[in-house]
């Protein structure tokens, strides 16, 4: 994963820790947190983790502005995908 838009202030990932449905979502936490920290270190990255949760990314901007996507069912490439065309 490369910088995101200096534009982006904030990414929140929810997702449920046994739910089938937040399964791509977990794998792509799991493996790529360390590499999208990396890129945008002074980014805040917050990962909530609850019972039940839709799989989901909320992207705040600049002026308060703010993006969500759904995630449910996804691989984890796919959840990359959607998450490039998220903060571009």
């Amino acid at each position: 994963m490369s910088a995101f838009t200096k534009s982006l202030k904030e990414l929140r990932v929810h997702f449920c820790q046994t739910s089938p449905a937040s399964n791509g979502l977990r794998q792509f936490v799991a493996s790529n947190y360390t590499a999208v920290k990396a890129a945008n270190p002074n980014l805040p990255i917050l990962i909530r983790e609850a019972k039940g949760a839709e799989a989901k990314i909320f992207a705040r901007f600049e002026h308060g502005q703010e993006k969500k996507i759904v995630l449910d069912g996804l691989s984890a490439q796919e959840v990359e995908q959607k998450l490039a065309t998220l903060v571009k």
